[in-house]
């Protein structure tokens, strides 16, 4: 016997033809969107807001468009895309088939009035002769009887941060344009809106000033609310999330916890159009605000995804909900989860490039995974490293084997098949702890080459060197201490090679963003001032050294912009070549997305560069490969669309 349920109404859009790249998850956000779209019967997500970046002193809107498939992820890449925003609305437009986005902030607005459209194919602005002025967390959801998208109220706030004024008015539109039925609403904060198809109702849950929760219908016609005074009230609906769930129509609410009064977990109540129930304990420990929240009706199930935890920080985890119960679904992910800081290296020997590693916005990864054409394959091995922060790794062309040196001082090879960790408790030398150094593997003295980091106090100029067995410091006019630098063996000049990064000359000087270069001879460093011309201040850029022309490239980074007195620090996505005397930079028709800490290594089947994941405010898990001069995406297909009413 089938149990009724009410689900929020946040409808979707549509998906054939747009380049999909397969990841594992989009990164960690809230403010987010997303809409079931029963035409492709994917949900389809936008935009949202990054965690904060120390980095660069700000959080990042993005304009990234995902599909959930019931069981993973896919990213795509419509050829049209809007301006990154978050804390916009979205629905799904039944009489016209595509997603409709209205409002939301951008990295310079505090609030928009465009209207977007998606098709599943593209994203398209629509111009309407009206429209609701700017503003951020308005609700909205879709009238299946009269075919209009309604919107109720938000608010703006001032570029200056310093005056913020709510709306309460109620708007429709039709697909093209934009009608005000209704200017003097309740007075309720982050209103939530689905359409409740058993009494074709649009109902609508909000919060007061005091958090305490209200409940209302639209009369259409008349463009009134009306207060609905159920016996049984969730106790908190202030940032929630709501759906209707159309195969056991009853209303259910994700409570958010920003209520002062709420507990420690997340509430779940449905709706069976009389009364509010809790379903069970609080479905997590964690309270959520800002997540995206979506019906799937082909797999009859709500998704989350998202959303910032009550007094932390943005997660990017999804969740789905069926029968009474909440689930994490199970990790199908085709490529590694978006990540920065890990290692990847190219294995002439096996024709492959593995990635080892990495870290998110909330852990260490332990996985590895192998890459090659455009394939990965997540390849688990007994006694690999784990809980290795911040590795560096090298390939050692001579004894064949992949070195990764972790933030710990541990030293682990990996010779394609098996891993071994080196027993160092007797060397009596070793470095010491540290993070973000370089390391390469030098062939002119066979050995691999470690130098820099940081310890969480000072930035260090440490050199040493590794046979395989026996650590071994050179300290010889050393280069400036620092971090995050490119370090490569450069096949021109047969020397081991760093370039930028970020440091202090002395520990009395300030932090200083390098764009010097050094050599290495295997007893000490030289600086290259030979070289007048650099890729300039950055650090954190991919670099990696293309065998099939001998050249080096480097990709990206953080750098430092001097307009002036005024500095500023970017992440960047240009792309420069160096041909052991002098730097180019290199225009490409398509350009990847700015980033740092990525990876950059040579594909040595494809014969090509791949650029893959990174930080850029925000943890990126797609990959590039430099093909012909140009930068291409490896798309792969995305799964067909499931027949509706076909649940699993």
């Amino acid at each position: 016997m089938t149990r009724n349920r009410i689900v929020f109404f946040l409808t979707s859009a549509a998906l054939f033809l747009a380049p999909a790249l397969f990841a594992a998850t989009p990164a960690a956000r809230t403010g987010t969107h997303m809409v079931y779209d029963p035409k492709s019967t994917y949900t389809v997500l936008f935009g949202g807001q990054s965690p904060f970046d120390a980095g660069t002193a700000k959080a990042y809107n993005l304009n990234d468009t995902w599909y959930w498939v019931g069981d993973h992820w896919v990213q795509v890449y419509p050829a049209t895309t809007p301006s990154g925003r978050s804390f916009q609305t979205m629905t799904y437009d039944v009489a016209h088939s595509r997603i409709t986005m209205f409002g939301g902030k951008t990295d310079t607005l505090t609030g928009i009035d465009e209207t977007w459209v998606y098709d599943g194919t593209d994203w398209t602005q629509l111009h309407p002769s009206t429209a609701p002025s700017p503003r951020i967390w308005a609700g909205s959801a879709y009238d299946k009887t009269r075919n209009r998208m309604v919107l109720y109220g938000g608010q703006f706030t001032t570029s200056d941060l310093k005056t913020t004024t709510p709306y309460y008015d109620t708007w429709e539109f039709d697909g093209t344009n934009w009608t005000q039925i209704g200017n003097n609403g309740p007075q309720i904060t982050t209103p939530l809106l689905a359409y409740y198809e058993p009494t074709q109702q649009m109902i609508m849950l909000g919060s007061d000033t005091s958090q305490k929760p209200h409940m209302y219908s639209l009369n259409a016609a008349t463009g009134v609310w009306t207060e609905m005074t159920p016996s049984t009230m969730p106790d908190c609906v202030n940032d929630a999330g709501l759906v209707y769930q159309a195969h056991d129509p009853k209303v259910l609410v994700l409570y958010a916890g920003t209520c002062s009064s709420s507990g420690t977990g997340s509430n779940t109540y449905e709706w069976d159009g009389t009364n509010w129930q809790l379903v069970g304990p609080p479905s997590a420990t964690f309270r959520l605000t800002g997540e995206a929240i979506a019906y799937d009706a082909a797999r009859r199930t709500t998704t989350i995804f998202g959303g910032t935890e009550a007094f932390s920080i943005p997660r990017g985890q999804t969740l789905t909900y069926h029968d009474g119960v909440w689930t994490t679904p199970p990790d199908l992910a085709l490529s590694p989860s978006p990540r920065s800081l890990f290692a990847f290296n190219t294995d002439p020997v096996n024709g492959v490039v593995w990635l080892i590693g990495g870290m998110d916005a909330t852990a260490t990864l332990d996985d590895i995974w192998k890459y090659s054409r455009g394939t990965w394959k997540e390849v688990p091995f007994a006694n690999a490293p784990t809980a290795c922060v911040s590795p560096v790794s090298a390939f050692d062309t001579d004894r064949n084997k992949l070195v990764v040196v972790c933030q710990d001082n541990s030293v682990h090879e990996f010779d394609g098949s098996a891993w071994a960790t080196i027993d160092t408790s007797a060397l009596k030398k070793f470095p010491q702890v540290r993070r973000f150094s370089a390391m390469t593997y030098d062939q002119n003295i066979k050995k691999t080459v470690l130098f820099g980091g940081f310890n969480d106090v000072s930035y260090l100029n440490e050199t040493w060197t590794w046979d395989g067995t026996t650590w071994t410091q050179v300290d010889h006019n050393n280069a400036p201490a620092r971090s995050h630098a490119a370090m490569w063996f450069d096949p021109t000049l047969k020397r081991t090679v760093i370039y930028g990064g970020i440091g202090q000359r002395s520990s009395q000087d300030r932090i200083e963003r390098f764009s010097d270069m050094w050599s290495f001879d295997g007893t000490g460093w030289t600086e290259m001032t030979s070289v007048t011309t650099t890729p300039g201040q950055r650090y954190g850029a991919q670099v990696t050294v293309n065998p099939a022309d001998g050249k080096v490239y480097l990709f990206g980074g953080l750098k430092l912009t001097v307009d002036g007195a005024k500095q500023s620090q970017d992440y960047v996505n240009d792309l420069w070549v160096w041909d052991g005397k002098a730097w180019s930079q290199v225009n490409t028709s398509t350009i990847p997305p700015a980033r740092e800490n990525g990876g950059l290594a040579f594909d040595p089947i494809a014969n090509e560069l791949v650029l893959f994941g990174g930080y850029a405010g925000y943890y990126r898990s797609d990959a590039w490969a430099l093909r012909g001069g140009d930068w291409v995406l490896h798309p792969e297909a995305i799964p067909q669309p499931r027949r509706r009413g076909v649940a699993h």
